[in-house]
């Protein structure tokens, strides 16, 4: 069997690029013909990937966490929504949260992923798109997910986090966002409408789950599954902050709150709005701001898990 053709890009400040080049690189290098390309700033994670669509590869891989997976995503997707073939996506989990990973059971095992690459047999997954208002000039755009989209508590830390300046990791910054949050933040009025669904009222967080996980390794979408064709949406209202870090548990196992401010609903598309100004995310990327519309892709996308 020839040899696939394969870029990878690499979040070039990822504290494991020593950990990439010296043991993944060289045994992907034995199966493929592997072209890697650095990030160096935000977003050229996006632009990098698209360049590598235009080659026609067969597979374009991120290497680094959820906000490197998203951006690849969008270089491949953007412009080619209605391609017939586009190359398959991979990941190569080196971030620190990795929630779409652990949906897709992806490890940073070196051996798993040699043999994702050396099989090359992918596999069609759902994928969302978000129609948002920009923040500077009030128009729409949009932008797609594979993860999980959501507007609350969870914008506002992933902006801390990217605000932190990350001295001591992402990790160790991510959970003092986390924590800073829970105290400062005041749930906001909401409306949430889908076509059999609405809710309406003071939101802590909404999240809408291609993936079962966000907010490294909060399961609030248990029953979600990556080519099922449907949103699973997570909905906690104005829940008190003893009770949202009193069921952290039960999110990271995956379990379902039982709370009258918590309600789980699916979908295929769902309007967003709010008298306030709300950030909505996607997979760790801030996009923009309410009101949005999140929907479901017709097309599914080709990946290497």
């Amino acid at each position: 069997m020839a040899k696939k053709n394969i870029v990878i890009v690499l979040n070039g400040i990822s504290l494991r690029k020593k950990l990439f080049y010296k043991h993944f690189l060289p045994p992907l290098k034995e199966i493929a013909r592997v072209e890697v390309r650095e990030t160096i700033t935000k977003n050229d994670a996006v632009l990098l990937a698209s360049k590598a669509a235009d080659q026609y590869v067969d597979a374009v891989i991120a290497a680094g966490g959820d906000g490197t997976l998203n951006q690849v995503v969008n270089g491949v997707l953007i412009g080619r929504e209605t391609a017939s073939k586009l190359p398959a996506i991979g990941l190569i989990p080196l971030g620190s949260g990795n929630d779409f990973a652990r949906t897709a059971n992806v490890t940073s095992d070196v051996q798993q992923i040699v043999k994702l690459l050396g099989d090359f047999q992918p596999r069609k997954i759902d994928v969302g798109a978000i129609a948002f208002t920009t923040m500077a000039s009030d128009r729409t755009d949009t932008r797609y997910f594979v993860n999980m989209a959501d507007i609350g508590m969870g914008p506002v830390v992933v902006d801390k986090v990217l605000k932190s300046g990350r001295a001591f990791g992402h990790a160790v910054a991510y959970y003092k966002s986390i924590l800073t949050t829970f105290l400062q933040y005041k749930p906001m009025e909401v409306d949430a409408r889908s076509s059999d669904w609405s809710w309406k009222g003071k939101l802590r967080t909404l999240g809408i789950g291609n993936g079962k996980y966000y907010g490294h390794g909060l399961g609030i979408a248990p029953d979600a599954m990556l080519d099922d064709r449907l949103f699973h949406v997570f909905i906690c209202g104005n829940v008190s902050v003893f009770d949202f870090v009193r069921y952290t548990g039960h999110l990271k196992k995956g379990r379902h709150i039982n709370l009258p401010e918590v309600h789980y609903r699916t979908t295929t598309e769902v309007s967003l709005s709010s008298p306030h100004e709300c950030l909505i995310e996607g997979d760790g990327e801030i996009f923009g701001k309410l009101p949005a519309t999140v929907r479901l892709l017709n097309r599914q996308l080709e990946f290497l898990i």
